[in-house]
């Protein structure tokens, strides 16, 4: 019992920490792209747009850590899995960025595509971090 209940709050560990993480990519589009200019109605305020900044990073931070951990936490338990059972959610992954990316271009939203890729690695990299970081459990002891 004890064992699924640590489980369930990893997993739902990692759940907020992909929501913070995604909400971040997003407060981060939100005011970083009217502070290049982006914006038909005009750039925001400096200070406006680093306040948004620094929260959309903390966000991010704190997001990504929890997803690192919570998968590194998931990964040591487990135990070391075969890199091809990874693969498939690799490909998904690009086949919605490709389906997208057709989709977006034939509307015309060119400018799109390099924001679902930036929200695509986003979510994709402290997932990438900790599946392949190295672990201190899995350190080979010399027996005596």
């Amino acid at each position: 019992m004890a064992r699924s209940a640590g489980g369930v709050l990893v997993g739902a560990l990692a759940v907020v920490g992909l929501l913070l993480a995604a909400t971040a990519l997003i407060v981060a589009l939100d005011v970083g792209l009217p502070a290049l200019g982006l914006n038909a109605y005009g750039r925001n305020p400096l200070d406006f747009t680093l306040r948004g900044l620094s929260t959309a990073a903390a966000c991010y931070v704190i997001g990504a850590a929890l997803l690192v951990a919570s998968t590194r936490w998931i990964r040591n338990r487990v135990g070391p899995q075969d890199a091809r059972k990874v693969l498939p959610v690799g490909g998904v992954f690009a086949g919605v960025f490709v389906m997208l990316s057709i989709w977006m271009a034939a509307l015309g939203y060119w400018t799109n595509i390099p924001i679902l890729l930036f929200f695509i690695g986003g979510i994709l990299a402290p997932i990438a971090l900790g599946l392949w970081l190295p672990s201190g459990s899995h350190v080979d002891r010399v027996r005596s």
